[in-house]
């Protein structure tokens, strides 16, 4: 554990170093002023945007809002790209590890698979919100390396100790707490040092923290399958793996449940940058508020793998529930995050992309 928690410190420092460091203040884009209402379409309205938020004023306007269609324009991009190579990766890395048995082997391939679906999303979310505008990729990987080396120094070992002192329904009831304040710790500190205030840029900043998180904790879950010393949640011994189940448990958590920590963080992020942007101090309890929301619902997630233990057919109703989660989830974040949709790109993102209340 020593050496895990040493690259952990050495991770988190070096990372939030260069995030903190590699910052600069952009203008914000585009410029302030009146612009079509994406709210008020397809009424002829126009609201004002602050150069890096819609505001609240309103007034009577001359062209209305276009408001896209679903598939339209900037829906497709090259994120396709990186989630095809994900695939490809896993698929490869996957056959390697069945044919030689070599945990490091899956390990690699759960890293750069993992890798490859996060950064898929968030050059989809790019493409939809123009981040490149308001910061660089090296930023936001940046902050990811910080934030993996905050789950080896923290996460981990706070999980290991609340296990430890009251078992696995401990550490899933408190799981929520634990690591997604581990994942808001780097973003956090930066936005209070004066880095990455921007709502887009934070928007940015929270899914890097969460793709931090799940690229480290899905490669060391990797040993930690192969090995047997994985939690188990309904008590007991883990089960001896095999090789199938240890690349089946990897490729169900790369696609359906570490994206569940991107989204969660990233709505947190959406939702208090935008608040205290627009309100100051005022908006604290909202953003409390949604910081505590997907805490709440973090935990409730990894608590449901412990209530049906034995009972085959409750526990395979509330794991679909946790499949419905993930879907959920992301209207959640495309909700939030939407809101943040600069000028320049309403009419051009998919309709589901448009804000719908500003």
């Amino acid at each position: 554990m020593l050496p895990l928690t040493v690259t952990g410190f050495l991770l988190l420092v070096g990372g939030f170093a260069a995030a903190y460091r590699f910052f600069r203040l952009r203008p914000g884009t585009p410029v302030e002023g009146w612009y079509p209402d994406p709210a008020a379409a397809p009424k002829p309205l126009s609201r004002f945007w602050d150069s890096r938020a819609w505001t609240g004023q309103t007034t009577p306007g001359d062209i209305a809002a276009g408001i896209g269609s679903r598939f339209r324009g900037r829906f497709w991009g090259r994120w396709t790209l990186f989630l095809l190579g994900a695939v490809v990766v896993l698929l490869a890395g996957s056959a390697l590890y069945r044919a030689t048995g070599n945990v490091h082997v899956m390990a690699v391939t759960s890293f750069l698979a993992m890798s490859g679906v996060c950064w898929a999303f968030y050059r989809f979310t790019a493409r939809q919100l123009d981040l490149d505008d308001v910061i660089a990729p090296a930023q936001v990987i940046a902050v990811g390396v910080g934030t993996a080396g905050a789950v080896f120094l923290i996460a981990a070992n706070l999980n290991s100790l609340l296990i430890d002192l009251g078992g696995i329904r401990l550490a899933a009831a408190t799981v929520g707490l634990v690591e997604e304040g581990t994942k808001l710790l780097v973003p956090l500190v930066l936005f209070a040092l004066g880095r990455y205030r921007d709502p887009r840029a934070g928007v940015a900043v929270g899914l890097a923290s969460g793709f931090g998180f799940a690229v480290a904790e899905t490669t060391q879950y990797a040993y930690a399958m192969a090995n047997a010393s994985g939690p188990a949640f309904c008590g007991g011994e883990t089960p001896d793996p095999t090789v199938s189940s240890v690349v089946t448990a990897q490729s169900m958590r790369i696609f359906t449940v570490s994206p569940l920590h991107w989204l969660w963080t990233g709505i947190a992020v959406a939702i208090a940058w935008r608040l205290w942007h627009l309100y100051g101090r005022k908006g604290t309890v909202g953003a409390i508020g949604a910081i505590a929301l997907v805490v709440v619902v973090h935990s409730v997630n990894d608590t449901t793998a412990t209530l049906a233990c034995g009972d085959a057919g409750t526990g395979f109703l509330l794991q679909v529930l946790r499949w419905a989660i993930l879907p959920a989830m992301y209207l959640v974040f495309k909700a939030a995050a939407r809101r943040s949709t600069p000028p320049q790109l309403i009419g051009e993102v998919s309709r589901g992309w448009t804000p719908r209340r500003l």
